[in-house]
């Protein structure tokens, strides 16, 4: 496979007024050595819209900046060699999604990156004392770019668009300075602690590219941020600005176990989550007086239903960041608006009204799933779910026993609530299929009704689509076309297994 070569070079402006600014220009300042410079420490994380790459902050007040690099044919990329896809001029920004939005400027591979291609990413810091400059590299990690293509690989814009003077002094008004890679906002977080936990609190966050709080601690790393020091909690209300932290909730990833310990010291923070941006709150250290935990006590056994019922009642009450812990994604509100659009317009144009939030859940729904099953169905059978809701009930899964029944539904599993007139109608099919009455006593015959009149998905591990495709091929031959409606789409279902026969 084709390798590409990418690199990061970050540069923070530290420089945040002209008085400052003068300050580090005094020629009586004695600069450091380069060999003293903090080294970028890079990570990445592959994703299904692109490359998130990460690093840690850098806080030296010679630091002036980040760049993003990428490389075709060098495996240690490094500005200004190699071009830059970013120049990041803010500290607080620590990572970046690669995503194809942006066009890489002077390169040996091109514009943009090829889905599929593996790549090579790494960062590289810029310093500035006085007249002395440094570019530090930091270390290089390889993976491969998963996101949207872009043919429009057009080099004429940024030839000759590279000054390292205009970078480093920060002054000239050239391309090189990214104004879309302004910082968005850091959290700025204060606690509480007594005898019944943490209270975590933090201002809200009002920004079109928020997508989530990460509630971050550590027992050892006085700079907690997500996701290298893991998460206690995943928050995608932005009106949701306090959590207690009381041993209720494992954590994940952290350098002291699943719990806090009583009376022991802990660092506290947060972390906001934008689109292509991971941005750490300031750090408030505190000892942990809340509940003890028992880490012996051995998991509960939680029936399915259950489960899928406070699935229900979390995607309905924001707490969509429970769910996507469980399906370990991050948040894509690109994604939700996307689907919205493709899938829910359809659903609502002969509906007089539909509540905003009915909507942003099941756009969440298609989006994500909700467990195991209902992630690896894929958006285009989520969506059908709604749409075997719809024509099952005359209406949108709004309340949380009605969600309840669309999860129960893609999970292949008999709605609580039935519908007589959709049960008759599913008889009728039945008999045209079947050439005969249902059975409602015999389970095939029972299954076969039931998949017609509400949908249920086969379980996506038993599902087999050579026998899919005779089912479509049956119906091809009783509708006199291959299924077009959600009647007939459900017809298909129950006929690949269900298990009746004529």
């Amino acid at each position: 496979m084709k390798k590409i070569l990418f690199s990061f070079i970050a540069l923070a402006m530290a420089l945040p007024n002209i008085g400052l600014a003068n300050e580090l220009n005094d020629p009586d300042i004695d600069c450091p050595a380069s060999s003293s410079y903090t080294v970028p420490l890079v990570s990445v994380e592959e994703q299904d819209d692109g490359v998130l790459v990460s690093w840690d902050k850098i806080s030296d007040q010679y630091f002036v900046g980040y760049k993003v690099v990428i490389s075709e044919d060098d495996s240690t990329p490094s500005y200004p060699s190699n071009g830059y896809l970013k120049y990041i001029t803010d500290a607080n920004v620590t990572s970046l999604l690669v995503d194809n939005s942006t066009a890489y400027i002077n390169g040996d591979f091109g514009s943009y990156l090829e889905d599929g291609e593996d790549y090579y990413f790494s960062v590289t810091a810029l310093y500035k004392c006085n007249n002395d400059r440094s570019e530090i590299a930091g270390n290089v990690v390889e993976a491969s770019y998963n996101g949207q293509s872009n043919d429009s690989d057009d080099d004429s814009d940024h030839e000759d668009g590279d000054s390292d003077d205009s970078d480093v002094d920060g002054d000239e008004d050239s391309s090189d300075d990214d104004t879309s890679n302004v910082a968005p906002p850091t959290p700025e977080v204060s606690l509480t602690s007594n005898e019944d936990g943490v209270l975590l609190s933090w201002k809200k966050i009002d920004d079109d590219r928020f997508s989530g709080y990460k509630i971050v601690a550590s027992k050892n790393n006085s700079k907690p941020a997500y996701p290298n020091d893991g998460y206690l909690k995943y928050i995608t209300d932005d009106d949701t600005t306090a959590y207690l932290i009381d041993n209720s909730s494992a954590y994940r990833n952290g350098d002291f176990g699943s719990y806090f310990k009583v009376d022991e010291n802990y660092y506290f923070s947060i972390t906001a989550l934008y689109s292509g941006y991971k941005v750490a709150g300031n750090v408030v250290e505190a000892t942990y007086e809340g509940p003890e935990t028992n880490e012996n006590t051995k998991p509960i056994t939680v029936d399915p239903i259950v489960k899928m019922e406070e699935r229900a009642r979390k995607l309905n009450g924001d707490e969509l960041g429970d769910i996507l812990s469980e399906l370990q994604k991050l948040r894509d509100i690109v994604q939700e608006q996307q689907n919205e659009i493709k899938y829910l317009r359809s659903l609502v144009n002969d509906m007089s009204a539909v509540n905003q939030k009915v909507l942003d859940a099941l756009s969440q729904f298609i989006t994500y799933g909700v467990d195991e099953n209902t992630e690896k169905l894929g958006e285009g059978e989520r969506a059908a779910v709604i749409h075997s809701y719809k024509a099952a009930y005359d209406k949108l899964p709004e309340s949380d026993d009605e969600m309840a029944d669309a999860i129960k539904i893609a999970n292949g599993r008999w709605p609580s609530q039935t519908n007589e007139q959709a049960e008759v109608r599913a008889k009728t099919e039945f008999r045209k299929i079947y050439l005969r009455e249902a059975d409602m006593s015999n389970p095939n015959d029972n299954a076969a009704v039931t998949i017609m009149a509400y949908g249920l998905r086969q379980r996506a591990e038993n599902r087999n689509l050579d026998s899919e495709r005779q089912g479509i091929k049956t119906c091809q031959y009783i509708y006199g076309h291959t299924p077009q409606t959600t009647e007939e789409w459900n017809a298909m279902q129950a006929i690949t297994y269900s298990g009746a026969t004529r």
